[in-house]
């Protein structure tokens, strides 16, 4: 049986602004704050390439929405997309079109029919050999910066281990993101004297007459190849190999709450070490020169993280500007930080398992409702973390899989022992909930 296909997309790259043009044309504007500016002017063409593919690949993943149904229960898309380039014999190889679309599957669980078509951009007015930084600094490494809590603590953990000389990045998909990483950054340099060795880049992404971000696809799981794509380009512009995130090993590795969710649990692959490892081959070959992401906190959990900083109030107090609320990405007026949410639940158990005040300002609190556990979301989560916390074969079993299934080698006692360790970390801190009577999920495990 014959299966029509969905319309092809087309995605072109031109004085400052991506366009994608199907069924509707919608434009995207790509800001130039501290960065393209200056950093379009000194790499090549395949290296402006592979921002713009990255970048019409995040476009169109908030174009078009999931549909789910009885046949079709994840919302899988199949998405069919021409992007036009300067260099299509490179971008036409077999190898890169299959990188391409395994890199956006794993991400993003969706089908990616990619092709490549000819686009002759302007060359630049002028050319520069490196980037113009102040004086003679030259970064030391690169790492990516969100603004939100991980990367936070992650910059604040590094500067206390002496790393010095970085350059950090920030790509966001509201201006609002990157004004908050600018001050969150420029405050810590009034904590921490290292931090006065931080420079600071960064670049917006705007969708013109795009109304509310909760009215488009907001799962967004394509973020993660914008930000390392962005991230490499950079590096190699300023002749750097390393590149850091700064995300806790039990939020990377991203093991589902549920055991029929092993292929849902997308939202945080934009630091799993296989997709990372998959970036660096891609960004390796397409830059011409080695680029490494690394994972500086990959055995630590979150809670561990802040505990660093615990010791210095006005630290883990700064760090506490950062944001983790999914309705804060969604821009709904009023909320910074909704309580509810799966971001908000990690993020109070987080500061709170560090043996730090919580002085967020959530606007509906779920772990301080009597009747919590009536949220799924919360019932799971603390259910798997007494699972944990016991050693129940069965949900070591399940990461086994979920390990399998993500291209990673079987886990080792050291990653049973983190997931273990957040397990003991969430009890202690939703511990009156864990004693509660569960809903439909299976009754909770009475641990010692």
């Amino acid at each position: 049986m014959l299966v029509e296909l969905p319309p092809q997309l087309h995605v072109r790259y031109a004085n400052g602004h991506l366009e994608v043009q199907g069924e509707t044309t919608r434009r995207m504007s790509i800001s130039a704050q501290a960065m393209l500016q200056d950093l379009l002017a000194c790499v090549d063409d395949r290296a402006v390439d592979f921002i713009c593919i990255a970048s019409g690949a995040y476009a169109i993943d908030r174009l078009h929405r999931r549909r789910s149904d009885i046949k079709n229960e994840a919302g899988m898309r199949t998405i069919s997309v021409c992007f036009h380039v300067a260099d299509p014999h490179y971008w036409s190889q077999t190898w890169v079109v299959d990188q391409l679309a395994g890199i956006l599957n794993f991400l993003s669980g969706d089908l990616w029919l990619i092709s490549f078509a000819h686009h002759q951009r302007l060359a630049p007015e002028f050319r520069q050999e490196i980037f113009d930084f102040r004086s003679s600094w030259r970064p030391d490494r690169v790492a990516l910066y969100s603004g939100g809590l991980d990367s936070a603590a992650g910059l604040a953990c590094a500067l206390m281990d002496g790393q010095r000389d970085l350059l950090l990045l920030t790509a966001g998909h509201q201006s609002a993101i990157r004004r908050r990483a600018l001050n969150q950054v420029s405050a810590l340099k009034h904590l921490l004297p290292g931090a006065g060795s931080i420079c600071h880049a960064s670049f917006v992404l705007g969708l013109e007459s795009a109304g509310r971000i909760r009215d488009q696809e907001t799962t967004q799981r394509s973020r993660g190849f914008l930000f390392c794509a962005s991230g490499a380009v950079l590096a190699a512009a300023c002749g750097i190999e390393t590149i850091h995130i700064y995300e806790n090993g039990h939020g990377a590795i991203n093991l589902p709450l549920i055991g029929g969710g092993l292929s849902h649990g997308f939202s945080t692959r934009g630091a799993h070490p296989a997709f990372l490892d998959m970036m660096a081959l891609l960004a390796s070959d397409v830059l011409g020169r080695t680029v490494r992401f690394e994972l500086p906190y990959i055995g630590a959990t979150k809670a561990r993280m802040l505990a660093r900083l615990s010791p210095n109030s006005a630290l883990s107090d700064w760090a506490q500007h950062s944001r983790s609320c999914v309705h804060t990405s969604w821009r709904e007026l009023g909320i910074t930080h909704c309580g509810y949410c799966p971001a908000c639940i990690e993020r109070h158990q987080a500061i709170e398992g560090a043996g730090v005040v919580d002085r967020t300002t959530y606007s509906k609190p779920l772990w301080e409702r009597a009747n919590a556990l009536d949220d799924d979301y919360f019932r799971s989560y603390l259910w798997q973390a007494q699972r944990w916390a016991s050693r129940d074969l069965g949900i070591i079993e399940r990461l086994v899989d979920h390990c399998a299934l993500s291209r990673l080698p079987a886990p080792t006692e050291d990653l049973i022992l983190l997931h273990q360790q957040h397990a003991t970390e969430v009890l202690s801190v939703y511990a009156r909930h864990a004693d509660a009577p569960s809903g439909p999920t299976p009754p909770l495990l009475k641990v010692a």
